[in-house]
This record gives C-alpha cells, sequence and structure tokens, in this order.
C-alpha cells in the first residue's frame, strides 16, 4: 500500500510455525476505548473488525466474546489481578461479571458448576485463514515470497545492511524487517543486537465436528482453553492458572540464565521445564552446521514439529465436558503445537536495531501475535517508509532491552 518493493524470506512455509498454529485470540471493538487513539493493541482490535472488508477475504471472524469462566475463590483473586493489567492494556478492556444463573440464560451451553462468567469484547480468527489471506493480498500487491528461502548472512558496510545472503544468492536492500518469531535472536546476534528470549511450546488439539455453537466464543477455564472452528472442530488449549505451556530448555537458555534462574526458581512449583530431545537434536545440528561454516552464516531449524502431549489434551477435553456435557462425547482427533517467543517483560520488541541504519525488528509477541499483530504491521510500515509512526511504540523500544529487565509474574 505504501508503494515500496517487498521481497519475503521464508525458510519453511507461510504460516508454518505458531503464526498458522494460534489459537487466535483477539481483542474486537465494544464499549468505551480504554486506551489512547495511538495505542497498538486499539489500533489492532479496529483493524481485525474490518479486515474481511479491507482485504476482501474471509478468515472466519468470530466476534461472540471471550468468556471467562470463574469457578473458585483463586480463580476470583486471579481475575482480579487479570482484569487489573487488561484494563490497562487492552484496546477495549470493558468488561462485565455474570453470576452462573445469568450464564446459563445467556448461554445454556453451559450446564456444569461454576461460580460466574466474566464477558469481554473480542472473539477468534482462524489462523491457517489469515495467513491465507495475507498470502493472497501479497500476491495481488507484486510482493515476493519466497518459501524455502532461508536469510543466512548479512553484507553490512558503516551500519547499513546493503545485501542479505541466502543459500539461493542474496539479494540488494534498502531497509530490512526481521520478524521471525523465535529465531529472531539468532538473527539479529549476528548484527550484534541480543535478544532474550525462552522458548515456550504451546500444544493444542482439536476433536471432529460438533453441533454450531457448541461453545460460545472464546471461552476459558482455569485449565482449558476452547474455540469452535468453522467446520465444527472443537480447538482445546491451555486455561489460564493452568496453561499447559511447557518450557523447553535448551543451550540457548544458557547465555540469559542469570536473568531466567532467579524467576523460575522462585516460581518452580508452577513451571513445566521439558527437554524436547527432537529439538534439542536440531539445536545441536545447527550449532555444529554454523561451526562448519566458521561462524560466517545463519542456521537455524527448518522443518520443527513440536511434540504435542496429546494425554495432557485429553484431560483438558474431559474438563471442557464438565462444564459443556454436549462436548463429553468428543474425541481428540489431531494434535500439535507452536513455539512462542516469550520476552522477560511479555512485550514485544518493534522498532529499528541499534546500531544499524536501516535494519528493523518486530518480534517478541508472548503469545500474543494476534492481538497485536495489525497494530504492529501498520508501525512497522510507517517507521520504515516514513521513519517514524504516530502509533505509540515507547514500551517496545528494542534499546530497553540494554537496561535491567524483569520477569513478568503473569508468565508462571
Amino acid at each position: 500500500e505504501r508503494h515500496a518493493r517487498v521481497v519475503v524470506l521464508e525458510k519453511d512455509d507461510v504460516g508454518f510455525e505458531q503464526s498458522g498454529r494460534s489459537v487466535a485470540a483477539v481483542n474486537l471493538p465494544g464499549g468505551k476505548p480504554g486506551s489512547a487513539s495511538a495505542s497498538m493493541l486499539r489500533i489492532s482490535a479496529e483493524e481485525w473488525s474490518t479486515f474481511e472488508d479491507r482485504w476482501d477475504c474471509v478468515i472466519d471472524l468470530n466476534r461472540d466474546g471471550w468468556h471467562i469462566v470463574i469457578a473458585d475463590e483463586n480463580d476470583r483473586a486471579w481475575l482480579d489481578v487479570d482484569r487489573s493489567t487488561w484494563q490497562q492494556t487492552a484496546g477495549f478492556p470493558d468488561s462485565e461479571f455474570i453470576s452462573a444463573e445469568v450464564a446459563r440464560q445467556r448461554f445454556p451451553q453451559l450446564e456444569g458448576e461454576f461460580l460466574g462468567l466474566d464477558v469481554r469484547h473480542g472473539g477468534h480468527v482462524d489462523a491457517a485463514m489469515v495467513m491465507n489471506a495475507l498470502r493472497e493480498a501479497a500476491n495481488r500487491r507484486g510482493i515476493r515470497i519466497l518459501c524455502g528461502s532461508m536469510a543466512s548472512g548479512f553484507e553490512v558496510t558503516r551500519g547499513t545492511l546493503v545485501r542479505v545472503k541466502t543459500q539461493n544468492g542474496s539479494f540488494a536492500c534498502d531497509a530490512v524487517v526481521i520478524a521471525a518469531g523465535l529465531w529472531s535472536p539468532r538473527i539479529c546476534d549476528r548484527l550484534g543486537f541480543h535478544i532474550p528470549m525462552q522458548r515456550i511450546r504451546a500444544p493444542a488439539a482439536e476433536t471432529g465436528p460438533m453441533p454450531r455453537n457448541t461453545i460460545p466464543g472464546f471461552l476459558r477455564a482455569t485449565s482449558f482453553g476452547a474455540r469452535q472452528n468453522r467446520n465444527g472442530a472443537i480447538r482445546i488449549t491451555g486455561g489460564y492458572r493452568y496453561s499447559a505451556m511447557l518450557h523447553d530448555i535448551g543451550f540457548g537458555d544458557l547465555r540469559d540464565m542469570r536473568l531466567w534462574a532467579p524467576a523460575f526458581w522462585q516460581n518452580r512449583k508452577d513451571v513445566s521445564l521439558r527437554v524436547d530431545l527432537n529439538a534439542l537434536r536440531k539445536e545441536i545440528a545447527s550449532i555444529f552446521a554454523q561451526l562448519r561454516t566458521g561462524n560466517r552464516y545463519i542456521v537455524v531449524p527448518r522443518d520443527h514439529h513440536p511434540s504435542a502431549s496429546p494425554r495432557h489434551r485429553r484431560r483438558q477435553l474431559e474438563a471442557l465436558g464438565k462444564l459443556i456435557p454436549a462436548v463429553g462425547g468428543a474425541r481428540v482427533q489431531r494434535s500439535f503445537a507452536g513455539i512462542i517467543d516469550l520476552t522477560p517483560d511479555l512485550q514485544p520488541v518493534i522498532g529499528r536495531v541499534p546500531g544499524m541504519n536501516n535494519v528493523y525488528v518486530a518480534t517478541g509477541f508472548s503469545g500474543h501475535g494476534y492481538m497485536h499483530g495489525p497494530g504492529a504491521c501498520k508501525a512497522i510500515a510507517g517507521v520504515v517508509i516514513d521513519g517514524k509512526t504516530d502509533i505509540d511504540l515507547e514500551a517496545y523500544r528494542p534499546e530497553r532491552l540494554s537496561g535491567r529487565l524483569s520477569m513478568r509474574s503473569q508468565i508462571f
């Protein structure tokens, strides 16, 4: 839209990793806006509400709201903390707490025992459909998307990146945006900029097709999250107090152990540390491949499929069945997992890479990529083309990573 010629280098396929596997819950306009018009989260909410019209596509936008199930006093305590954060950060933070009696009248599917429901403005989109829509929109605008093409190195002259190297040749460039999720730190390391990032495995599963409106909007409880796809399948993810997310330990964690270790120890009862042998083998292979090149090239794993732990997903489905008995006969038909790129303060890293004149980064969305995504895209477009943006990026500045960082308690 800004008349720039764009080439996208994608090491696998568009949306192959977390972007195409996410539950893709989004905030949507409703009630009084809770943040300034320049807020990235507010802009993202507004963009999602008009996405299908703007890009002439279908992304299965569900506007039926977020429904947070409160089952006991511990849940109430969690809600008090979460509501405080939500009020400060969400683009449209209005919420309504309704009793179980009112909730059952409004959503008769909810037949199990619970105390109440916190209802918020939002819904969800279909991640795979979003990826396809963006690809088609890019093709209509002449953007080149080169799948199976991995950036392997850079040619830099006096702080300006002039050429990106790949295994199939190199590309001259006026500007570069690094938006590689979990792999962004490996790329930025080549430019002298370090991003502390934790690798978090987010397992999920899907059932076979169920009747429409079995799940109202995006439903989240203590031990599970659930949404219903257009084909009727129900997707199961982690809950808000027991997220089922796994902290996979790798060699990259050793570098920032002084940052992660104290917080991990303090919350050791709530942390699920794991060693994903498949991921570890790929990491070791990448390290040796990089060493064989004399450390001149970037090497990251391709075709990475994290373990999904289907047994635990079945437990989450059973918990959902206690709340919504209609789900009781459903079975897990497929399980999968993505990797979340978690930063210590749970804030994304967006802006110009320190020490570089024409390199920008957009990464570290910490499990909220769909919540931030459209606003982040508009911000990066402005920064790259105009050198500035009206969107407030103060909290996301890359420079903050060189200061004192502390881990947010919500990580646990």
